[in-house]
């Protein structure tokens, strides 16, 4: 298995060579695709989301002036950023009371294991880190490594706050999704400490944007 700093370090030198061939995530990939149909059938709440966190990363990275092959490596590693759930059971995923410290430690494998079954193709490489650090924080308090600030790439400082954010307004077998207001909130007590500020602050203004306009 290769190290955090060996992974990194090949996706920025080899930044996007292999994302910029094709155009849109979830088309391209039949293998991955597949997986996803098959993580579809296990959880559709966690399918769908995969989704919605696509399509809202791809906002975020537009707003924030992006070039065109980091917006598509952020859409990809949005689509299948959860693909590593397909090793967790779903007893565990949708639990409705607290997790127990085994229950937790494997819902934090799920980046790794997600990088590890996409890493092998080519084309996704750089999206393969971006996934195995959605939950790492900005102060270096998330997982799987505890990554910190410049240390976490780009694309997963914006899949980092979209992902909490819909996974805040969506309903979940423990609890009912949370108002926009109630889950902008929560982003804003975050910042500097789970998410990087520009990210947080860009996912904020296309929020409100989407709900001024519904």
């Amino acid at each position: 298995m290769k190290s955090r700093l060996d992974s990194s370090t090949a996706a920025r030198q080899s930044g996007e060579r292999w994302d910029s061939q094709f155009s849109a995530p979830g088309t391209y990939v039949p293998a991955l695709d597949a997986l996803m149909q098959i993580l579809d059938a296990k959880d559709g709440y966690t399918a769908l989301h995969c989704r919605r966190v696509r399509e809202l990363a791809q906002l975020v990275s537009v707003k924030m002036d992006w070039q065109p092959l980091m917006v598509r490596t952020t859409m990809l590693a949005a689509y299948y950023h959860d693909i590593g759930k397909l090793g967790i059971c779903n007893g565990i995923l949708n639990k409705p009371g607290r997790l127990s410290p085994a229950e937790r430690e494997a819902i934090q494998k799920h980046p790794t294991v997600g990088r590890e079954l996409i890493e092998s193709f080519l084309i996704v490489q750089r999206a393969a880190v971006v996934i195995e650090q959605h939950h790492e924080s900005w102060d270096g308090s998330g997982y799987p490594h505890g990554v910190a600030d410049d240390g976490i790439l780009p694309e997963a400082r914006i899949l980092r706050v979209c992902d909490v954010y819909d996974a805040l307004v969506t309903d979940r077998p423990y609890r009912q999704g949370y108002a926009h207001d109630e889950a902008a909130q929560i982003i804003r007590e975050g910042i500097g400490t789970e998410f990087e500020p520009q990210a947080a602050e860009t996912l904020l203004c296309v929020t409100e944007q989407l709900r001024m306009a519904a």
